[in-house]
């Protein structure tokens, strides 16, 4: 394995970084030799849906955590 490959498979440490991930992936189908692009086409559509159900999976959590807290939240008093 390359080092650009280790990099590249080393696992975004937080949500804005694998906004950021996912990004450079777009970025990167957009730009380049098409010949290239086309080679990495494979790995660089799994590594996106692998960042999606992750993004997504930490929507979920946030979602409920909003949710919990309004639950737990008190109206403000009046007066």
């Amino acid at each position: 394995m390359t080092p650009e490959t280790q990099t590249r498979q080393t696992e975004p440490a937080s949500f804005v970084e694998m906004l950021e991930r996912l990004d450079d992936l777009a970025s990167t189908l957009r730009t380049g030799e098409l010949d290239e692009r086309l080679s990495r086409l494979p790995d660089t559509v799994a590594e996106a849906h692998r960042l999606k159900r992750k993004l997504v999976d930490h929507a979920v959590e946030i979602r409920e955590a909003i949710a919990c807290l309004r639950g737990n939240a008190r109206p403000a008093s009046s007066g």
